[in-house]
């Protein structure tokens, strides 16, 4: 299994969907994914592969390419996400938004070996 980056909280309570929800609406260049599936294609076969999306999957901005990327899941009362290649840089727009909606939340960013990033 890949390394993740998760959002949550240190007492052990669970972050809800709904205050899960209000945190992306207030955190600029994070939304909600916008769509029900994520369709990729093979661009060796060009088949077509499809992905739903879950309830609480948020996306980030990403300014360079100016597209929305897939990027945070909610799922049993955490957030999780791999680690950008940046993100052991403090000001990198993936860990700053992660700042940003811990905040929000009253929650830390923990690594899977439960370092904490601030």
């Amino acid at each position: 299994m890949a390394y993740e980056i998760h959002i949550e909280r240190d007492s052990g309570r669970p972050i809800s969907l709904d205050e899960w929800t209000k945190a992306v609406s207030s955190v600029e260049y994070v939304r909600l994914a916008d769509t029900a599936t994520t369709i990729v294609t093979n661009p060796v076969t060009g088949e077509k592969i499809s992905n739903p999306v879950t309830h609480g999957t948020a996306e980030l901005f990403d300014p360079t390419s100016q597209t929305w990327i897939r990027m945070f899941r909610w799922f049993n009362g955490r957030i999780s996400t791999r680690p950008s290649p940046d993100f052991q840089t403090f000001n990198s727009q993936q860990r700053s938004a992660m700042r940003a909606l811990a905040a929000q939340l009253g929650a830390q960013i923990v690594g899977d070996e439960g370092e904490i990033y601030e």
